[in-house]
């Protein structure tokens, strides 16, 4: 049986993938700033909305 290697190299969410995933407060924080980066790069509304709601999506998870 081959073990999946993820990029970031949690083995033990190998064999469940998509589960259990977990964020430190720290990359919680990298997250939010990458995004409030791309929002103030202005392209168009849709792009600017997908990033206001993800930026709200980020903002909910880190708080729970």
């Amino acid at each position: 049986m081959n073990n999946t290697q993820y990029a970031w190299g949690e083995t033990e969410t190998a064999d469940i993938p998509f589960t259990d995933v977990k964020l430190t407060t720290d990359e919680y924080e990298e997250l939010i700033q990458q995004t409030m980066e791309k929002m103030k790069e202005y392209s168009d509304d849709e792009t600017s909305r997908f990033y206001s709601k993800l930026l709200g999506k980020l903002l909910i998870l880190a708080n729970q």
